[in-house]
């Protein structure tokens, strides 16, 4: 899988282009001050990546973990320099230090870039100089400058580098053909966008309160990281955003223009996120487990919440209940508002077999925190679990009504609306969930199913044939790029 990142990456994160012999048309472009490749286009190139990417690779589908990436993502875009552009952040289960933006404004954070990370300015700086290459549209401005390669050629580049994941004979193959003709890929930003997105992500950075000596910090550590390392086994991110002396000292000058001013302090999430990612990561429990029984026991006396949280879910994720139990109880004794511990003993519960006791934990914080992304699933699927949909529906419409949408929702829904019988309302929203994941005839496939269900309801079946056009649509435009 991490070739395949890696691949996708430097497709996506790095593309310009050589002069080419092959005439491939193009949409006029223009200078950088004019028009590039329409928004709708540019997301069609976005879509398509992220549709494939999932046919591959299985996301974190944790909703704590993605609520606070989007939560930080969404944070720096308010204070980027096109604070109206739409944006998908999501997390990628690979232990590389890395991150990656797509057209479109789709931004993939992998785990190891959260492990890594020592504090959430550093996390930050990097998300930000990602949303800084989406802003400034780095990938379309490297087509202007050989106008030669088109919006259906990238999604076929893309379409290879995925078949080369099941079969490299095939992939290889693939590439060839779409690169017949002498058309050359330059795997890497150019100076000049590495430079800009380093500038406007640093401002973006100080905007949202960050530290901007983060940046600085977090490259030169990557940097002498990477002098232990060779060949393949230099980390991602330094391949494709190579880091100089020269461009450290440019960031760390940066840093220094912007005066002193009250920064916001790191928030416990971004401890508590990393920490969870720490033991859903590990395939050695016992070995986590003895970690934070040695930081716990060497700390005695300073602030041990992050460790024992940690320590807790590792108890947790061991089968040692009673035991995590203890641990979460300690820490909700210490600060009750925290809605990670309440979720965490709910989780406990839960494997104990106190399905109430964890729906009352739930339902208690349902009236604090009513549109809690993290809260509204983990209850709706403990309520599906116990056997009430009724109750679970509409906590999912509410995040429907908020403007939340992903694949996790639509399948809830398909399941809620399943085990309460109404079939042509399960299947329509499972084909949500199918084309969420980019599984596109599968989604034809439930819609069609959902509307042999509705007959008789004239006003479902034109909803449902509507749906139906606009998947076959996606469809056909998938196909063009195969």
């Amino acid at each position: 899988m991490k070739n395949l990142i890696a691949t996708l990456l430097y497709l996506f994160a790095s593309m310009s282009i050589a002069q080419a012999n092959l005439e491939i048309a193009l949409p006029e472009m223009g200078d950088s001050a004019g028009a590039l490749v329409s928004p709708v286009e540019e997301f069609q190139v976005g879509q398509s990546f992220f549709w494939r990417l999932q046919q591959s690779v299985t996301l974190v589908d944790d909703p704590e973990v993605n609520s606070y990436i989007r939560s930080l993502g969404y944070r720096l875009v308010a204070h980027s320099d096109d604070p109206n552009r739409s944006f998908t952040f999501f997390v990628v289960p690979d232990s590389s230090v890395n991150a990656f933006a797509a057209p479109g404004g789709f931004i993939g954070i992998h785990t190891g870039l959260m492990l890594t990370s020592e504090t959430e300015s550093e996390l930050a700086s990097v998300m930000a100089h990602e949303i800084a290459h989406v802003t400034q549209r780095h990938i379309l401005r490297s087509f202007e400058r050989s106008k030669r390669m088109s919006v259906p050629m990238t999604a076929a580049m893309i379409a290879a580098a995925l078949l080369g994941a099941a079969d490299p004979s095939a992939g290889s193959a693939a590439i060839m053909a779409v690169q017949a003709g002498s058309v050359q890929m330059q795997l890497d930003y150019s100076r000049a966008h590495e430079a800009e997105a380093d500038n406007l992500g640093m401002q973006t950075l100080v905007n949202a309160g960050f530290d901007p000596h983060a940046m600085p910090r977090f490259f030169e550590r990557l940097q002498v990281a990477g002098r232990f390392y060779g060949g393949s086994q230099v980390p991602e991110f330094l391949r494709t955003h190579p880091i100089t002396g020269s461009r450290i000292a440019d960031a760390r000058g940066r840093a220094a223009n912007y005066e002193p001013r009250p920064q916001l302090r790191d928030t416990e999430q971004f401890y508590l996120m990393r920490e969870k990612l720490r033991v859903m990561s590990t395939s050695n429990v016992r070995e986590v487990l003895r970690t934070y029984e040695d930081k716990l026991r060497d700390s005695q006396g300073e602030d041990q919440s992050i460790t024992r949280y940690g320590y807790a879910l590792a108890l947790l994720k061991n089968g040692n209940l009673t035991q995590a139990r203890e641990q979460i109880n300690t820490l909700i004794a210490q600060d009750d508002n925290r809605l990670s511990y309440h979720l965490a003993l709910a989780d406990i519960e839960i494997a104990s077999g106190r399905m109430e006791t964890a729906l009352g934990i739930y339902t208690d914080f349902q009236r604090v925190y009513p549109d809690d992304w993290a809260l509204s699933i983990n209850q709706v699927q403990a309520l599906l679990r116990a056997g009430q949909p009724r109750q679970a529906v509409p906590i999912l419409q509410r995040q429907l009504d908020v403007g939340e949408s992903s694949a996790t929702l639509y399948r809830l829904l398909a399941q809620a609306y399943g085990d309460m019988g109404q079939k042509s309302q399960s299947h329509v929203w499972l084909a949500e969930h199918y084309h969420s994941s980019g599984q596109l005839m599968q989604a034809a496939d439930q819609l069609r199913i959902a509307a042999d269900y509705a007959r008789g309801d004239e006003f479902e079946l034109a909803k449902i044939s509507s749906r139906l056009r606009q998947v076959e649509t996606d469809i056909a435009m998938m196909e063009q790029v195969r």
